[in-house]
């Protein structure tokens, strides 16, 4: 028997305040940061199990998803990817510092800025490459997949990557002046000749055609 209640078709995905004050504010990122990571996420997860995102592949939207787990937040996840956002680098972290995890980045030009406004800009910008480029109508992880630039939104709606965790960081430097933005995910997503999230109706959608109630 598997529980519905992560699941995020036919739902309005809302932040609920159990992991509020759970993380270390020491690096900057606060909880109102993080609530803005966790439901912009949450709200383009949504839209994708609805099947109302729109697919700029194949035009029209991309599949409903049959089992899309909403995501939490992870303060050790949190950790990891500060610690590489702190080294104003840009580019990804090396993958030998952070085996099984997933990660998104995104920087801006300008240092200090706003850290909601960055978090919900950079999720907006990893999703929104499903409708500039868009996925096949497989909805399998290829290798073609993988060149066409739109890894940043398979991840994000990654169905196994249930857990997220972030960092801003401003950079003023000699050598940079911008925010970083990234998140690592846990699972990692993107794996070749996998689905990207399993297709289909929803469990909620299911009940309703038949009537029945998704809980009783």
């Amino acid at each position: 028997m598997f529980i519905l209640a992560p699941i995020l078709a036919y739902l309005t995905i809302l932040y609920t305040p159990g992991w509020a004050g759970m993380c270390s504010d020491e690096d900057g990122m606060s909880d109102e940061v993080r609530r803005a990571f966790v439901n912009k996420h949450n709200e383009y997860r949504s839209l994708v199990a609805k099947g109302e995102a729109r697919n700029g592949k194949i035009g029209g939207f991309a599949p409903k998803a049959a089992r899309m787990f909403k995501v939490s937040y992870d303060c050790d996840i949190e950790k990891s990817m500060m610690a590489w956002a702190k080294k104003c680098i840009g580019g990804y972290s090396p993958w030998k510092d952070r085996i099984e995890l997933g990660e998104n980045i995104w920087m801006i030009s300008l240092p200090d800025y706003d850290k909601v406004a960055a978090a919900i800009n950079a999720t907006t910008s990893w999703f929104k490459e499903l409708e500039r480029i868009g996925v096949p109508v497989d909805n399998v992880f290829t290798n073609d997949v993988f060149n066409s630039g739109v890894t940043d939104y398979t991840q994000v709606v990654w169905q196994r990557s249930d857990r997220i965790g972030c960092a801003v960081k401003s950079c003023s430097n000699s050598s940079v002046m911008m925010t970083f933005i990234g998140c690592q995910y846990k699972e990692s997503g993107n794996w070749i000749n996998e689905k990207i999230y399993e297709t289909g109706c929803s469990p909620v959608e299911v009940a309703q055609q038949l009537r029945t109630s998704p809980i009783g």
